[in-house]
């Protein structure tokens, strides 16, 4: 845990990539919207919003590929973002948290009529799906190969990698969570850009925390999950 959190300080670069493209994301969707509050996008503004998005996605892959491959080495130090496969990455991901929350989702749809049951079963399927993400994410670099995340390859590595990992899905809300509670606080007089960046600073820091924190995971699982063997 300790190595988790020390990480975004080691890697002062990375972070402040994701703080940079975290703020220029937030700051172009807010200047995009009017007073009304409806939402104005151009073609060159979603391909932009898109590229920041792809820049996150690849830190986030990029710190667990690097924590599994190059763990026990120095030469980590020297490791620097793989944009390699930026827009594969983001159809991958998108595949991937369907898999993992849709069925919460549709358990909600479902139990509409249940509202005594419906909030908790909506939110043990959440948490349930944010095991099933980071497990996913992990077969994605692991594997490389996109039909890795399907349930009858996930479902079974859920079974086997015990409640650390379904600590760390868990802990996956922190990241939206941290940058709504910071974007909350911050007084609605300061600039758009100025709050974004401070928000984004606290999201990227458990962001980068929480990749970190499942490639150690699985580094010490291994032999458990049974991927490599």
């Amino acid at each position: 845990m300790l190595d988790a959190l020390s990480f975004p300080f080691v890697r002062f670069g990375w972070w402040l990539l994701v703080v940079l493209c975290g703020t220029g994301f937030v700051a172009l969707m807010a200047l995009s919207t009017s007073v009304d509050g409806k939402v104005y996008l151009s073609t060159r503004i979603v391909f932009v919003a898109l590229l920041l998005i792809g820049v996150i996605v690849r830190c986030y892959f990029t710190i667990i590929e690097h924590t599994l491959t190059n763990w026990g080495k120095e030469a980590w130090q020297e490791g620097s973002v793989n944009v390699e496969g930026l827009w594969g990455s983001m159809a991958a991901l998108l595949g991937l948290a369907c898999l993992s929350w849709m069925p919460a989702i549709v358990i909600s749809y479902m139990m509409r009529t249940y509202e005594e049951w419906r909030e908790m079963a909506t939110q043990i399927s959440f948490a349930i799906g944010c095991d099933y993400f980071c497990l996913g994410m992990l077969a994605l670099v692991v594997f490389g190969n996109a039909s890795q995340i399907l349930p009858q390859h996930i479902l079974p590595a859920m079974s086997k990698s015990g409640p650390a990992f379904m600590l760390a899905g868990a802990a996956l809300v922190l990241v939206p969570l941290a940058f709504q509670v910071v974007w909350g606080l911050l007084p609605v007089t300061q600039a758009v850009f100025l709050r974004a960046s401070i928000a984004s600073a606290v999201a990227a820091f458990f962001l980068i925390v929480h990749a970190r924190l499942i490639g150690l995971l699985y580094v010490a699982n291994r032999g458990r999950l049974g991927w490599e063997d």
